[in-house]
């Protein structure tokens, strides 16, 4: 198992030869992680013990408690970090063609943008699982509970606007889609039609012109939802049998 006493965020020189290694133009064993010249330390981290990960959610939980006493908030744009963070936990988030090169998929997965950038920013496979964590928790459940490697499309779906990370909202999305028991999403969750994440998405848009979600108990939320949600929940809005 690797670990590091401390996180680190790569150079400017550092991010360039990240860049090339991810975009095929340089072996990743090119990139010395104790050079000076690519990599500095971040004060008050505690650091990292790369394991295999079952979940996004078990990688978020490992950099938070490697954060020490650094600020979550004060980090979030620090690209060197998040750049670091995605190498050294390659293996656990890209997997490998048959003649073993990494299929990282498309850049925003990999390379951090700018993290108001909510389009663009939610696709990253570490700082975006990390913040869901951080800001609500067992509430992001549902879009935490995948693969590292995995970017669900319940994410994408519900983390692509700023005022998404509301956790009466995302406490409506877990009720609905997270299955306790086998700590996974229910069966239907995914695709287009009526009552998946993306029919959420917008009925939210919809109940924010009427009321302030913040305001309203969570099975309340629930009762107003139109029929097509019906699937995912029982007459009194709890979790529906599965």
């Amino acid at each position: 198992m690797t670990s590091f006493a401390a996180f680190y965020e790569f150079t400017q020189t550092g991010l360039d030869a990240y860049n090339r290694v991810f975009t095929g133009q340089l072996d990743a064993d090119a990139i010395d992680l104790k050079d000076s010249d690519l990599v500095s330390r971040i004060a008050g981290t505690d650091g990292i013990k790369i394991a295999e990960f079952d979940t996004a959610k078990d990688m978020a939980m490992a950099v938070l408690d490697g954060l020490g006493s650094a600020d979550l908030y004060e980090l979030l744009p620090r690209t060197g970090l998040w750049a670091w963070l995605t190498f050294v936990l390659r293996d656990q988030l890209f997997k490998r063609d048959k003649a073993g090169n990494w299929k990282v998929g498309e850049i925003h997965r990999w390379y951090p943008s700018d993290p108001n950038d909510w389009q663009k920013g939610q696709r990253h496979l570490v700082r975006m699982p990390v913040l869901l964590a951080h800001t609500l928790g067992d509430d992001a459940d549902h879009l935490l509970c995948g693969a590292p490697s995995v970017l669900p499309e319940i994410r994408e779906q519900l983390t692509s606007q700023q005022d998404m990370f509301n956790s009466a909202f995302q406490q409506v999305a877990r009720t609905l889609y997270f299955d306790n028991a086998k700590g996974g999403l229910k069966r239907g969750a995914g695709g287009k039609t009526g009552g998946t994440p993306r029919r959420l998405a917008k009925v939210r848009q919809q109940l924010d012109v009427t009321w302030d979600l913040e305001d309203l108990q969570v099975d309340r939320i629930i009762l107003t939802l139109p029929a097509e949600f019906d699937r995912f929940k029982d007459a009194t809005g709890s979790v529906a049998a599965q």
